[in-house]
């Protein structure tokens, strides 16, 4: 896992969870600063005497969760457990000061939920303007102790230096998107239909290469994207009666 982190040697490193210390100690001894968080106390004694006497490795005995992040520049990498993922996910998204970079080691299904793989969910819809979520990698049952019956990879959240959409427009694109992908229209037209005339939405299918009848699922967060560009440009920007709710 260490050797495959695309961060650079004294980089911040936040692990969340730091167990018996194992990964912690791989982290520090490939050259990164690390704030271990482990919140068993069991698990962190272990993790105390495993790193004892090492300058570059802090330890704390905390819950993450509820654990105030850094205001500066970091990076996350933690084994998540799987109870906490969306919870710890969600922590990292809408911190102060989100992470830099974070690799996470997380259930594939739910990374791929995130990440908006095979399709887009509202949850990789509502980040991805800020945040490159991705699946970084998979790794073998065999690596684990004892080996789980559920498939593990590395899920990848970095943020945009430049995000995708502007500051002053992140609420209403997540509206927009919260309204019209959210409420599970079964077609695209219809789900848009608050917003776009029948014209407008035939001339954005040809324009961007998605049939007016296809699912809204179906469409890519490239196509999402460039269609809440064209609404705020042509409706919200002109006509201030017509705002996303």
């Amino acid at each position: 896992i260490v050797r495959r982190l695309p961060f650079s040697p004294g980089d911040r490193v936040v692990e969340a969870g730091g167990g018996d210390g194992r990964l912690t100690e791989a982290l520090a001894g490939a050259g990164f600063r690390v704030l271990a968080i482990e919140k068993d106390k069991r698990l962190y004694g272990l993790l105390r005497r495993r790193l004892a006497g090492r300058p570059d490795v802090l330890c704390r005995h905390a819950d993450f969760l509820t654990f105030p992040l850094p205001s500066i520049p970091y990076r996350v990498v933690s084994n998540v457990p799987y109870a906490i993922t969306a919870a710890l996910v969600r922590k990292l998204l809408h911190a102060a000061r989100p992470p830099d970079d974070a690799i996470l080691i997380v259930q594939r299904e739910a990374a791929e939920k995130f990440a908006g793989v095979r399709r887009e969910t509202l949850f990789s819809l509502l980040h991805k303007p800020w945040f490159e979520i991705s699946v970084a990698g998979a790794l073998p049952r065999r690596d684990f102790v004892p080996p789980p019956r559920v498939h593990s990879v590395l899920l990848r959240i970095r943020r945009r230096e430049v995000p995708l959409v502007a500051g002053g427009s992140g609420p209403d694109y997540r509206s927009f998107i919260t309204t019209t992908f959210g409420h599970g229209a079964p077609e695209v037209s219809h789900a848009l239909r608050r917003y776009l005339t029948t014209r407008q939405v035939k001339r954005l299918g040809h324009d961007l290469g998605f049939p007016r009848d296809c699912r809204a699922s179906q469409l890519t967060f490239d196509q999402w994207l460039s269609i809440f560009r064209f609404v705020e440009h042509e409706c919200l920007g002109h006509d201030p009666t017509r705002r996303v709710a």
